[in-house]
């Protein structure tokens, strides 16, 4: 039966001859012929075959009328034999009577062919009509335009929406019908909805078809918009007319919308359906409403397989696996049989869990069964076996797959990726014989997720190189690692490459993008994003009051939080995060405490340990360090070793002592690990001239072998990282760098700059405090960067610690006696000086 699509446009075109042989010539029949009637009661094709046989005997092949029985009854059954057999007695037809066929005979065949899968057969028997001059009639396009939706012959079809025109059938609504159900299937929804608007009349069929076709290609809106003009304009919808709008309702996660198309069935007194209720339990565990999808998946006399499945693998998507894992238990006692549908859900509800116990019976029941030759099921089953621990089993079914795909590949890669084994996965990676937009994204968003920054830049050239196309994932990836990572340059080149080539920046991308360009010290670039976004979720809310807390804007950060209030935008925890931190950043203690309140009094959010870190930080920093320690008295959880460190960072700030070493006492005590504690009691003391204590702290950090980490900040001029240590003269252009040293504290002098040598810890005289003081890493990045950037030129440090106060002073008559704009990245936060104030408002 196997047959090549080709016909030629010629040999395709409309028919114009007088057909030799019609459907509706006079039927004539011989006496002892064997009566039509009997064509009804054939029960299967040898019966069939039996009674073509005495038409044969008696010499009545010539007889159309009999012979069109035969071909009818064939095509009507349905089956590759029966179709065989017909085309068999319509060749037997032809070379006896020396005819080419009546348009009936064809139309028999094309639809048999058609309803069967044979696209290709029907089409060309379509070809031989019209080249044989027989005109076909409007039973014809029906079945001819079904196999071309199903071959996807898309030029003939259109070649027959020509000839429908051409004939005059335009007007003929099963013809129209069939045209808007082609161009629906082919994705032409335009072209789909042209025919439908032109139709004089319409029925059920030419709205459920358009409405379908919405349905379908991700169009639910336009879907439901249609039914409901259907239903306005009096047409009655059928079953499938409901279980597509239906679907549609499902895809847009809209439960009020669903029910209002649901009161449609009891309105009309529509029979439900099995399809119907299965897409009705769909529709509600999409849109949430599970406990309705649960009861009418109870109430259903048919729980066929497909309703079971539908209603299993929502449970999983819900992520609520022991519900899945309960249908399939009642699967098992009352039927149906589990398939492969069923078992896939099954092993991911398994996963989810980490229940091995039910992982290994899942695997059995895959073995058993022999379901295993499907790659969903193994990729399946090396994830399950990933989540529950066992690498070694998850490798084993991968190294068993006889075809591993891509997916194969992605599956065991991501599994190792979950389990932490990085490394293990970049050696797969590196192993895959063929990657795919997956393979590259998940090892990009590992790189990232584990701090690898560098390592994910990089892979992303690799990208680059190979010419991969990166799409919005990928991109979320590399924004994400650049703002981490702290380069503008490469930010600003992001931005531009994903205009560039047309990426969709959607809501998480443009998010990543206004975090990326916070964190690169860009705060104007990152709101010209936000701004630029039409739709905002609390996520971007939460990036754009960041952009504003490392500005320092806390008061824009309020503003921005309010706002997002105003808009309706429901807060979370993170989002109270980002503004309490601008308030800290900021001295805003009255706001501060206003929205902390707000959390549980208003939003019905308990506020957890990081936001009582937030408040301690900004009471600390304010200098209310008696509130701030009471405050951590009163916590309803115990207080961490960063909450602690928070009090005892302010404690340095506001020399307070003897707080700072109960603070200290308590961290030690929470982690003493934490070897930076000591450090810090240690500046704490020597700040305070307490140099015996300095002495203490320094011997136990002797002997717990603690080294303080030296001072660092790097500059970056023309793509080259520079880095200074605070006392290393080793740069080899140390010479200039000195010289503009010595005159930047000329010019400052003058300006009034006096050095607080009290940042100096240690027991040295005052001279030798101000060398080293004047030698502190982020003067050395700012005399190298005046010395090699342009006038007016900003110039952008990154420090590794925290800036001491008299840098901190120094950076601001830089800005000013300079002309520059200076920006230094701490380890707590953004400086941008200007014109000799600091975007913190001292509050560093």
């Amino acid at each position: 039966m196997a047959a090549t699509l080709n016909p030629s446009p010629v040999v395709f075109a409309t028919p114009t001859s007088t057909p030799l042989t019609t459907q509706h010539e006079a039927k004539t029949m011989s006496k002892d012929s064997p009566p039509l009637v009997s064509f009804k009661h054939c029960t299967g094709l040898d019966e069939l075959k039996q009674l073509h046989g005495q038409i044969l005997k008696q010499g009545l092949n010539h007889n159309h009328s009999y012979i069109s029985k035969v071909i009818s009854t064939c095509a009507q059954m349905g089956t590759v034999e029966s179709l065989t057999y017909a085309q068999k007695a319509f060749d037997l037809y032809k070379n006896d009577n020396e005819t080419n066929g009546t348009l009936f005979m064809y139309n028999s065949l094309i639809r048999g062919y058609s309803c069967i899968g044979f696209a290709v057969e029907a089409i060309l028997l379509y070809v031989e009509l019209v080249g044989f001059g027989i005109l076909p009639d409007k039973y014809t396009f029906p079945f001819v335009l079904s196999a071309c939706t199903k071959s996807s012959a898309y030029r003939e079809g259109i070649q027959l929406h020509g000839a429908i025109i051409k004939l005059g059938f335009e007007n003929d609504v099963f013809a129209e019908n069939s045209l808007i159900h082609f161009y629906g299937e082919r994705g032409e929804i335009v072209d789909g909805r042209k025919v439908f608007e032109e139709m004089p009349e319409r029925n059920v069929v030419s709205w459920t078809s358009l409405i379908c076709a919405y349905a379908r290609r991700d169009l639910p809106k336009e879907a439901v918009d249609l039914f409901f003009k259907m239903v306005e304009e009096g047409t009655k919808p059928n079953s499938v007319t409901m279980v597509c709008v239906i679907s549609a309702c499902a895809k847009l996660q809209e439960l009020e919308l669903g029910q209002r198309v649901c009161a449609y069935i009891g309105d009309l007194g529509m029979k439900v359906n099995t399809l119907m209720v299965n897409a009705l339990v769909d529709m509600y565990m999409k849109c949430g409403a599970v406990d309705t999808a649960k009861q009418l998946f109870d109430e259903c006399d048919d729980r066929n397989l497909v309703l079971c499945n539908t209603i299993m693998s929502n449970y999983v998507r819900l992520g609520l696996a022991r519900e899945a894992l309960a249908i399939l238990d009642e699967m098992l006692l009352h039927g149906p049989r589990p398939d492969r549908v069923s078992m896939l859900s099954a092993i991911s509800a398994s996963a989810q869990l980490g229940d091995l116990l039910w992982g290994k019976w899942c695997h059995g029941y895959v073995l058993r069964n022999r379901l295993e030759g499907w790659d969903a099921i193994c990729n399946a089953m090396i994830d399950m076996y990933m989540k529950c621990g066992k690498q070694e089993m998850a490798s084993r079914i991968f190294n068993h797959i006889s075809n591993k795909t891509v997916v194969s590949w992605n599956s065991l890669i991501a599994g190792l990726i979950k389990n932490g084994d990085v490394d293990s996965a970049r050696e797969v990676f590196g192993e895959m014989p063929e990657r795919d937009h997956v393979s590259w994204n998940t090892m990009l968003g590992a790189l990232t997720q584990e701090n690898m920054f560098e390592e994910a830049m990089e892979l992303f050239r690799v990208m680059q190189r190979e010419g991969i196309k990166a799409d919005r994932v990928t991109m979320v990836g590399v924004a994400s690692s650049c703002g981490y990572l702290g380069a503008l340059d490469l930010a600003k080149w992001i931005y531009i490459y994903i205009e560039k080539n047309k990426i969709l920046c959607d809501i998480q991308l443009a998010t990543a993008l206004v975090d990326m360009f916070a964190r690169c010290g860009d705060p104007q670039s990152a709101m010209q994003v936000f701004n630029g976004m039409e739709k905002r979720d609390v996520s971007a809310w939460t990036a754009a009051i960041g952009a504003m807390a490392m500005e320092g804007n806390g008061e824009r950060a309020v503003e921005l939080f309010n706002k997002m209030l105003q808009q309706g935008v429901k807060p979370d925890g993170i989002v109270f995060v980002g503004v309490l931190t601008a308030c800290s950043h900021n001295g805003l203690v009255e706001q501060g405490w206003h929205i902390f309140r707000s959390m549980k009094e208003i939003y019905g959010i308990s506020p957890q340990i990081v936001h009582y870190g937030c408040m301690v930080d900004l009471l600390g920093r304010a200098g209310l360090l008696g509130e701030a320690l009471d405050l951590i008295k009163s916590m309803p959880m115990e207080p961490n070793d960063v909450i602690w460190g928070s009090l005892l960072a302010a404690c340095r700030k506001h020399q307070n002592v003897d707080m700072a070493a109960y603070a200290a006492e308590r961290i030690i005590e929470l982690a003493p690990e934490k070897t930076g504690v000591h450090v810090l009691l240690s500046n704490i003391y020597a700040s305070a001239g307490k140099w015996t204590n300095v002495a203490k702290v320094r011997l136990h950090m002797k002997e717990k072998g603690v080294r303080k980490v030296p001072g660092s900040s790097s500059i970056e001029v023309n793509g080259k990282i520079h880095e200074f240590t605070s006392g290393n003269e080793s740069h080899p252009e140390m010479n200039d760098i000195s010289l503009m040293l010595h005159e930047m504290n000329c010019r400052l002098r003058d300006a009034g700059y006096i050095p607080d040598i009290t940042n100096v810890l240690l027991d040295v005289d005052e001279q030798e405090k101000e060398y080293l003081l004047s030698h502190h890493s982020e003067k050395l990045a700012l005399a190298f960067g005046l010395i090699n950037t342009s006038q007016r030129m900003p110039i952008r440090v990154v420090k590794n610690l925290r800036m001491c106060s008299d840098c901190h002073s120094f950076a601001k008559l830089v800005s000013k006696i300079y002309d520059r704009e200076i920006v230094v990245r701490d380890n707590n936060r953004f400086h941008f000086f200007k014109q000799g104030f600091c975007s913190c408002s001292d509050f560093w």
